[in-house]
Order: structure tokens, then C-alpha cells, then sequence
């Protein structure tokens, strides 16, 4: 639905109903926002598009940003909950979640032409899996059931696999052979708390094993650890991102454990609640790692409206990822000399 815009109080009246103690300032934490498994699969719908013409097919949404997501739609772009819905033949795009093997399986039935668009880290906890798997090892996959990751991770092994959601059920888990275990995670999880639930795991067996690299992708880890920088100073901190995005929820709840005094999480800019600024002199302000830095920028602008026109960039790492679009349309791209944006990294301004 189209936003309808509401009458807000003033600045005036803001501030009058509640004392600032100290300069009205933003701190920005730095990273934020797109990381290159999320640009990549954007531009590679961008481009199929673009070579192919409207409709692209997506399977479920290709990031998990309603920004994202609406733009494409007005683009051409069709999003679908299953492959079911998409006519046979028609280019189809995976999104960056992954998909388990019986859906590639079920895309060739149809006859799709697909391209995967699935993140390069995702791909790499996948391959986890399937070798796990080939050694008849026992995998614990930490994660969130139901989240479209790890429906596709799971579908690698299910008969190998059990999915612990939270340290509640890494207390209780039973398993055959508690010496022939290995853990996996979601990549878009708390470090924290995956930590906490590997711990527990680790207290009740001993001989679990750790996967060969870390499968909390850096862009989550970076983004949480700004947080982590910025929320004791903080008397409110907002976060850009979609509900459904689990990175970006996991954003809020570490600024409130680490010393925010408050913490929302909005799409947009005009979903800000003015009352939010009532005796708040500090704002710091982040976004997941599927939201476009437009987005951010249009809550700073809201912020400098209300008296928060000091901005501090407080960065706690530098990302210079990068990863080469999906195969299936570099093979297309170089046939017909399309050079540009051969590569997906962060640094977009929308």
C-alpha cells in the first residue's frame, strides 16, 4: 500500500516534552548496510532483466528488504512463493538464501532457465553439508527454522541434519552418537548467541566439532560488532531493516544488550515515531545488510529535521568483498559484451 503521510509534532514540541541533557548528535555506525552477497544477487536481477525483459521469476524474495523487493516489482520482476507459480520455461532467479537440491531438481522438470543467486557464503556452508554428510557425520545446523537458508542447508542432508533454534533446544537435543557430531550456522545469526548454543552443545558433547571456517558471514559479525561500539553511548538507536530480515532484527537486539537505552527497526524513514527523540541526546543508527544506503540516508535527513544534524561515523572495520555474478549470467553478459558491474560489492548507493 502507498505510504500516506501523517502530521507530525514539531521539533518544538519535541523537545518540549522532555529535557536534552548534553548536544543532540548521531553516531553511524560503519559497516552497514549492502554486502556483496546481497549487491550481487540485486544486480543479477538488474541485469537479467535487462538483457532478458520483464518478467523475471524470483523464487521467494531475492533479499529480505521490502525496499528491495518493491523496486524490482515495479521493474518486472515477479516473486514466487514456489516454482509452481512460474510458467514453464520462464527465466528464474534463486535468491540469496540458497534452495535446497529438490528445488533445482523441481526447476529442471519445469524446464526453467535459472540463474542462482545464491550467496557465496551460503554456497559454502552447503558444500559443508553435503561432505558432513558423505562421512555419515551427525550435523547440528543452528538456525532459525522455517527461515528460506536454512530450509535450503537442511535439504543438502536432511537425514544427517537437526536445526537447533535457540539455547533452549541445544539443552534438550537428543542425538544417536554424541562423538560423530558437527555444527553448522545460519549466516545471518547473533554471534553471541551461536556462540552461547555451541557452548551448551560443547558442555554436553564434548567431542563436537567445529566446521572448518566460521559460518557467520562478515558482513553480520562487522555490522554487529559497530553495534556493539556505539549502543553504550546510545540513548536510542535505530535500525534499518525489514522484519523478515534476520540479520537485521538480530541488529536491534544486540544494541539493547549492549547498553542502548532503546532500539527500534523500521523500513522507512517515515515509520520513525518523533516521540522516539523525547530526552534523547545521542541516536545511533545502523542497517542490515540487505538495505540500500539510500534508505539510511533518508532517516538522516528525518534526524537532521529534528535537531540531529551532528553525524559521527564511527567504523570498526573496512569491507572491500567482492564476488563475481552468477555463472550462468557471466556465460550471457560476455557473449554479448556486457562488461559492466561484472562484480558484486557493497558500495552502491541505492
Amino acid at each position: 500500500m502507498p505510504h500516506v503521510p501523517r502530521a507530525r509534532r514539531t521539533r518544538e514540541d519535541v523537545e518540549a516534552a522532555a529535557v536534552v541533557a548534553g548536544d543532540k548528535r548521531v553516531l553511524l555506525a560503519a559497516p552497514r548496510g549492502y554486502c556483496a552477497g546481497v549487491d550481487r544477487a540485486v544486480v543479477a536481477v538488474e541485469k537479467a532483466l535487462e538483457h532478458h525483459g520483464a518478467p523475471v521469476y524470483v523464487r521467494k524474495e531475492i533479499v529480505h528488504n521490502r525496499h528491495v523487493v518493491e523496486t524490482l516489482e515495479q521493474q518486472g520482476v515477479v516473486f514466487v512463493d514456489e516454482l509452481d507459480q512460474v510458467p514453464e520455461g520462464a527465466l528464474t532467479v534463486f535468491s540469496a538464501h540458497g534452495v535446497s537440491p529438490a528445488v533445482v531438481t523441481e526447476a529442471a522438470e519445469r524446464n526453467l532457465r535459472t540463474i542462482d543467486a545464491t550467496c557465496p557464503l551460503v554456497t559454502k556452508v552447503h558444500r559443508e553439508a553435503v561432505r558432513f554428510a558423505r562421512q555419515d557425520r551427525r550435523i547440528l545446523l543452528i538456525g532459525h527454522e522455517g527461515h528460506e537458508e536454512v530450509e535450503g542447508t537442511f535439504g543438502e542432508a536432511p537425514e544427517h541434519t537437526t536445526v537447533i533454534n535457540d539455547p533452549a533446544e541445544a539443552r534438550t537435543v537428543e542425538v544417536e552418537d554424541p562423538d560423530n557430531l558437527i555444527w553448522l550456522s545460519q549466516t545471518t545469526l547473533s554471534v553471541d548467541e551461536t556462540l552461547e548454543i555451541v557452548s551448551i552443545l560443547r558442555e554436553r558433547f564434548p567431542n563436537l566439532q567445529d566446521p572448518p571456517s566460521d559460518d557467520i558471514c562478515y558482513a553480520t559479525s562487522n555490522r554487529q560488532a559497530a553495534i556493539k561500539k556505539i549502543s553504550p553511548e546510545c540513548d536510542l538507536v535505530i535500525i534499518v531493516g525489514s522484519a523478515n530480515s534476520s540479520n537485521s532484527v538480530r541488529l536491534k537486539e544486540v544494541a539493547l544488550e549492549y547498553g542502548a537505552q532503546r532500539a527500534e527497526r523500521v523500513d522507512f524513514a517515515h515509520q520513525v515515531d518523533e516521540s522516539w527523540f523525547e530526552g534523547v541526546a545521542t541516536v545511533g543508527l545502523s542497517s542490515g545488510a540487505s538495505v540500500p544506503e539510500v534508505l539510511v540516508q533518508d532517516v538522516l535527513r528525518l534526524l537532521a529535521d529534528y535537531g540531529y544534524g551532528t553525524v559521527d561515523e564511527v567504523v570498526t572495520a573496512e569491507e572491500d568483498i567482492m564476488f563475481s555474478l552468477p555463472k550462468e549470467l557471466r556465460a550471457e553478459l560476455k557473449k554479448v559484451g556486457d562488461t559492466d558491474r561484472a562484480l558484486g560489492g557493497r558500495h552502491r548507493p541505492a
